[in-house]
């Protein structure tokens, strides 16, 4: 048996015990992790840090990548530095400024070729207008290369006046940048704080509103 507590001092103790009705052996063993959660991995209890809410919308991205849905997880990849600017902030908010100052901060080292004005023309261009025009952008367009039998690829190139890049690599680079970031300030308690808040599937439903049906909420 596998129990679960905190203590007086809020560090996690795990306590397991064999039944003795079931085996002559009975054994206690506890330990306190700060912040980690039992995890069972192939048939073992192990400790983890718990995933950072913002990776279900990663992970969502990933699977939208391997459907092929590259539409679909560009919107959300462009839509990343807005996510975290307002993980960041006081008011739990994101705005022109905030996000062009995430990117900044965060990823312009992996984007040669793209500003933060490019990127916030981008990410209004396709979540407003469904399109990859860039206005007030350097460039006239952005192009996303699919994947192809040939197997060409583009990172952060520049032709005439347009944009180019892989699809699958141009969205890899923004989970890797998050997850950097995440990496950094995920338990910085102003993000901690508004990570409450960020959209996850609740398995079980959602209290008081939905029980016992899987929602995202």
């Amino acid at each position: 048996m596998v129990e679960l507590w905190r203590n007086a001092n809020g560090r996690l103790v795990i306590r397991a015990t064999m039944n003795a009705a079931t085996t002559p052996q009975v054994w206690t063993y506890s330990i306190s992790l700060t912040g980690y959660v039992l995890v069972l991995e192939r048939g073992l209890w192990r400790m983890r840090m718990p995933a950072h809410p913002i990776e279900g919308i990663l992970c969502e991205i990933e699977k939208a990548l391997a459907a092929g849905l590259y539409h679909l997880a560009i919107v959300l990849a462009v839509t990343l530095p807005d996510v975290c600017a307002a993980l960041e902030s006081a008011d739990g908010r994101s705005n022109t400024p905030r996000y062009k100052a995430w990117f900044e901060s965060n990823m312009a080292t992996r984007f040669s070729n793209l500003t933060a004005d490019d990127c916030f023309s981008l990410r209004c261009g396709v979540v407003h207008q469904g399109r990859f025009g860039l206005a007030g952008s350097q460039y006239e367009r952005a192009v996303f290369l699919l994947p192809n039998p040939q197997g060409g690829r583009f990172r952060d190139c520049i032709m005439n006046d347009a944009y180019f890049y892989s699809a699958d690599d141009f969205c890899r680079e923004w989970l890797a940048g998050v997850r950097e970031w995440v990496s950094k300030k995920g338990t910085d308690p102003q993000v901690a704080a508004n990570s409450a808040n960020l959209i996850r599937t609740h398995p079980n439903g959602l209290s008081p509103y939905v029980k016992g049906a899987a929602v995202i909420a």
